[in-house]
């Protein structure tokens, strides 16, 4: 009975989720972390992988999204304006309260010196989701210059939904091409120019091709795949290329601007996954540690490089270092205690409530309208 009511708690139910994709979450998650705690050139380009992974994923799943919503509009159950209302409702319920509350706590740490965070115009950028043009400009600077793939995602958001809804479903894929061939125009500009290669890491046009990539596999998500690359051996060999290919290329510059090519099979691992949901490997993608990592990965991201055991620890009078391998292990236990915490106490509360808040909304609005049809019968 306690086992239950835990795995309630911890793994809520829903009818949306997609089997396999919280530990996909997990692992782009570990890739990150372990680039930020023991930085090599091969741990660097698999940190950059661990985001794209991310990147690919966001794109499938708020496409999937916003097709459903512009299902609705074309249906005539709902509204241009009230479907973007609702999306950018629901992502900011999702994204900005934990976000903010960590930038705020981080701000309170600052004043005592406890923390760096930048001159005012960095933590501006910080605060209002440019941080990559500024770090594009001025260079990283702080601990907080991951939260530069979170301002292409809210950038994308920005550009993407509104039209995604406002264009009929027959040109969904062509927006998406789209935004593909601008990501490798703009690469190809950059490069002619001898841009530095962090540009092309952050730059928020060529990595709105990656999420594009995704949003093409979510489109495609519901068509049966070819029988060569259904099953959980293909998935597996689809799966093993992206994760090996970091360690294929030899230096973070041919990283940078040919790294995003596996991006394709990432995408294609998304539809396998989709489509397999009881395979085997999606039931290892399921199991209980990796699944409770993927839940919370957007707390873990946010948190894992401010949080520094061997710093914590000579703030509460121990005086050496304890080993890096212990300090990493710690660094992780105290980030995932951390995430679980702001999700169960922050994240899931306001989520839910905006949801009931939503279902209300809409029901209102059903019953309103069955009653003027009513009247009109009559």
């Amino acid at each position: 009975m306690l086992a239950a009511l835990l795995e309630d708690l911890l793994f809520p139910a829903s009818t949306a989720r997609i089997a396999g994709f919280d530990g996909l979450r997990a692992i782009a998650f570990l890739l990150v972390f372990v680039s930020h705690k023991v930085p090599t050139a091969l741990a660097d380009r698999y940190g950059t992988g661990g985001v794209w992974i991310f990147f690919v994923l966001s794109g499938f799943l708020i496409t999937r999204i916003l097709v459903r919503s512009r299902e609705k509009i074309a249906a005539g159950n709902s509204s241009y304006r009230a479907e973007l209302v609702s999306f950018y409702t629901r992502r900011t319920a999702r994204i900005f309260p934990v976000y903010y509350a960590f930038l705020a706590a981080l701000t309170l740490l600052a004043v005592p010196g406890l923390i760096d965070i930048g001159e005012p115009s960095r933590q501006a950028s910080n605060w209002l989701y440019v941080s990559n043009i500024y770090i594009e400009r001025w260079g990283w600077q702080t601990d907080l210059g991951h939260l530069w793939s979170l301002a292409v995602e809210e950038q994308f958001y920005l550009l993407f939904a509104p039209l995604v809804l406002l264009l009929p479903r027959s040109r969904l894929p062509d927006l998406c091409v789209t935004l593909i061939v601008l990501s490798i125009a703009t690469h190809a500009i950059m490069l002619w120019r001898g841009s530095w290669h962090v540009s092309f890491e952050i730059s928020s046009l060529v990595n709105f091709g990656l999420m594009a990539t995704g949003g093409l596999a979510g489109l495609a998500a519901d068509r049966p795949l070819p029988k060569q690359l259904q099953g959980s051996f293909p998935l597996i060999v689809t799966l093993a290329t992206v994760l090996a290919a970091p360690a294929l290329f030899p230096d973070i510059d041919s990283w940078a601007h040919f790294g995003r090519i596996p991006a394709v099979l990432m995408a294609l691992s998304l539809v396998q996954i989709y489509q397999d949901q009881s395979g085997r490997v999606v039931r290892m993608l399921e199991v209980p540690p990796l699944r409770g990592l993927g839940i919370i990965s957007y707390a873990t991201y946010l948190f894992h490089p401010v949080i520094k055991s061997n710093t914590l620890l000579h703030l509460v009078g121990f005086s050496g270092d304890i080993r890096h391998s212990a300090a990493m292990l710690l660094d992780l236990l105290l980030t995932v205690t951390f995430a679980w915490t702001s999700y169960l106490m922050l994240e899931r509360p306001i989520r839910n409530a905006v949801l009931s808040v939503s279902a209300n909304g809409k029901q209102r609005a059903s019953t309103t309208s069955i009653s003027r049809q009513t009247r009109a019968a009559k």
